[in-house]
């Protein structure tokens, strides 16, 4: 999957500024050798569809020219799509550390893979995740999140594969590359090809996904698409994860429509004495749930999480506390500025101003806790940009490091960006809230 961020694209612009030849883009020539791999193993990609850069210079699968609603994009036979050696049976862990297991055996086969065309067109070597962040004391850059999530999570999934799949052994640099194709591009059934070049967008999604009953599957046009217009797929869908967990998988800040979620000790702790707690936050919402009873399968309003949340759909559209219901497009359709704005004012009009109360405070506790404002974030980050681009002047290569300190810094900025919106629309708002009490 192309991993879509703006500091991929800046560190991208430094990579070729020698040349505004997209032909010196490996991606785009090797791409035709790629198709001829592709459909002469037996799959199928519509000929309309090629890799290039869109109206935002943002790289991936595009339409060379009008492709109508409904139509057959992509067909991946089961036959291409890289599996778990074995037969699937054992837990999860197992078959994901198979999975990773049989992916490095196809690599380490080199041209002999059936895979090899495919294998040598990846460009997970290509983009940073948080789990390759250097953890030294001196350099680590987990602190330039300071305090956000995914804070002591950023390393989970590398923890995880040395534990679970390398049982503590230091994985070879081929393994590392196993596991970050397997971390980044991977879907339920295996690795697809030509399906997972498609970038994520939760907003402008055009395309939906169909299993063909034999291990392989189906792209097919969820609306009509333009010439020009990018094929796009989603890496999170209906609210499940969150723009906190796109970025600790995939190393980029998603575009909007955003959701964003985190949690504190008091709310940790009123989730642990009264698990139903976050169903009260909607008015029409009975207290249906005690320390031993489930949800009414009939509830009103849902939450989407017990969680803080901000679901922001552009710099000055955002949902507090969203529920499933308004979440449930993310990943699975478009929708219109004007409907999204129907539904979160009927939204905040049965959101109780308590909850509301309890995220400002979450929200302002946080923002004193951090050594830096929004504005102070944003001319550090033009700062190390600049160091960063003076390094590859005078080196001819790129700082890491620092690369991976702008990518932390570009993250907590978007995050603060949204707290701060949460901050205005409770303000702005509050007359048009449920006014309660704060006893919670």
């Amino acid at each position: 999957m192309f991993l879509v961020h703006n500091l991929l694209l800046f560190i991208l612009s430094i990579a070729f500024a020698a040349s505004d030849d997209s032909n010196d883009d490996p991606l785009i020539t090797k791409y035709p050798g790629l198709v001829s791999w592709f459909t002469s193993n037996g799959g199928y990609i519509d000929q309309r569809i090629t890799i290039g850069y869109d109206g935002n210079g943002i790289r991936g699968m595009i339409a060379s020219d009008r492709i109508l609603e409904d139509t057959l994009l992509i067909h991946c036979p089961g036959s291409l799509v890289v599996e778990p050696d074995g037969d699937g049976d054992g837990d999860g862990y197992v078959n994901q550390c198979a999975h990773i297991e049989n992916i490095f055996k196809e690599l380490n086969a080199g041209n002999q893979s059936k895979w090899y065309t495919y294998f040598d067109f990846d460009d997970s070597l290509g983009s940073r995740i948080p789990s390759e962040w250097d953890m030294d004391t001196d350099t680590n850059t987990v602190k330039e999140l300071q305090g956000l999530p995914p804070t002591g999570q950023t390393h989970r999934h590398i923890e995880w594969y040395m534990s679970w799949c390398k049982l503590g052994e230091e994985p070879t640099d081929l393994e590392m590359r196993a596991f970050k194709i397997f971390l980044t591009r991977s879907a339920d059934v295996g690795l697809v090809p030509m399906y997972d070049l498609m970038n994520h967008h939760n907003g402008f999604i055009n395309t939906r996904l169909e299993r063909d009953g034999k291990g392989g599957l189906k792209v097919i046009a969820r609306t009509d698409i333009d010439m020009n217009e990018p094929i796009l797929n989603t890496y999170a869908r209906s609210g499940w994860e969150s723009s906190v967990d796109v970025f600790n998988t995939y190393g980029f800040v998603e575009d909007y429509p955003q959701l964003w979620r985190w949690g504190d000790d008091e709310l940790n702790q009123r989730h642990e004495n009264d698990p139903g707690h976050h169903f009260v936050r909607y008015l029409g919402n009975e207290r249906l749930l005690s320390r031993e009873a489930t949800p009414d399968p009939s509830i009103r309003h849902e939450p989407n999480t017990h969680l803080y949340e901000i679901l922001v759909i552009s710099p000055d559209i955002a949902a507090l506390y969203p529920t499933k219901e308004l979440v449930s497009i993310l990943g699975n359709g478009q929708r219109s500025t004007d409907k999204w704005i129907k539904m979160i004012e009927e939204h905040h009009a049965i959101l109780r101003a308590s909850h509301v109360h309890k995220v400002q405070d979450s929200i302002q506790t946080l923002f004193e806790s951090m050594p830096t404002t929004i504005n102070q974030d944003e001319s550090i980050l033009f700062h190390e940009k600049g160091l960063l681009e003076k390094v590859r002047d005078d080196k001819g290569s790129i700082d890491q490091h620092k690369a991976d300190v702008i990518q932390a810094i570009e993250y907590r900025l978007a995050f603060k960006k949204a707290m701060r919106l949460a901050l205005h629309i409770a303000q702005a708002e509050k007359e048009k809230f449920v006014q309660d009490s704060d006893e919670l």
